[in-house]
């Protein structure tokens, strides 16, 4: 799997993208630790995200608490900011509810989907396939349920999916993980075009389970210290 951008990569492209410094900082933080820049229980050095992003430490700790309300920093009186890390049981319960989630905004989808919205969902999905994994593997994927969960028109359940889904795929970035489920958005699209709501959902929910089953058990390896 490619390594991630760098956080100079990242802060030249956030500050071609925001008008002001407050939203460069946020967008630049949340993208390093998005990409897997900085993993799960990485410190979040303020003075050198300030010197790398060319703002003052202030902008850069209102930025971190920010990402604290968001869930994606802690606070801690000895190690200052840090990237949130994951237990087990969260990503069990991540999974649990994407399933709920995910499932009522394929079948809101299901009911008024369009041809040519099917053909782009398509073509998303070879792209996928083309592409296999990676940084840009995640971003397609990212890029095919979203446009899936837009056709849905139901913006707060989107939203709530897009949260969860950035809570773990952090850790599939910094992990290294990769699904090789090539074929499933194949399956998937195969079952949309053909107005089957009932096996597209049975398919995305035990999809989601054996991905979940494979994180917590990664995730869990992880966190358990090595023994000599």
């Amino acid at each position: 799997m490619p390594e991630p951008p760098s956080i100079d990569e990242i802060a030249q492209a956030a500050k071609s993208n925001y008008r002001t410094v407050e939203e460069m900082v946020v967008a630049a933080i949340r993208e390093a630790v998005l990409s897997g820049i900085y993993g799960p229980g990485d410190k979040l050095p303020q003075e050198k995200l300030a010197q790398a992003l060319g703002a003052s430490r202030i902008p850069v700790r209102a930025a971190l608490r920010q990402l604290e309300a968001e869930g994606l920093v802690v606070f801690s009186p000895h190690r200052g900011a840090t990237v949130r890390t994951l237990a087990p049981a969260d990503v069990e319960e991540i999974y649990e509810l994407r399933i709920l989630l995910e499932t009522f905004a394929l079948r809101s989808a299901i009911k008024q989907i369009k041809p040519e919205e099917i053909d782009e969902l398509e073509a998303i999905a070879h792209e996928i396939d083309r592409v296999g994994e990676g940084e840009e593997w995640l971003r397609l994927r990212e890029r095919f349920y979203s446009r899936l969960y837009v056709i849905a028109q139901k913006p707060l359940t989107a939203e709530l999916i897009l949260k969860l889904r950035a809570d773990v795929g952090r850790y599939w970035l910094s992990l290294r993980l990769v699904d090789h489920s090539s074929t499933t958005h194949r399956i998937i699209i195969d079952a949309i075009r053909a107005g089957d709501a009932q096996n597209a959902e049975a398919w995305l929910a035990e999809h989601l389970t054996t991905v979940s089953k494979e994180l917590q058990r990664r995730v869990a390896a992880q966190q358990t210290p090595s023994r000599t």
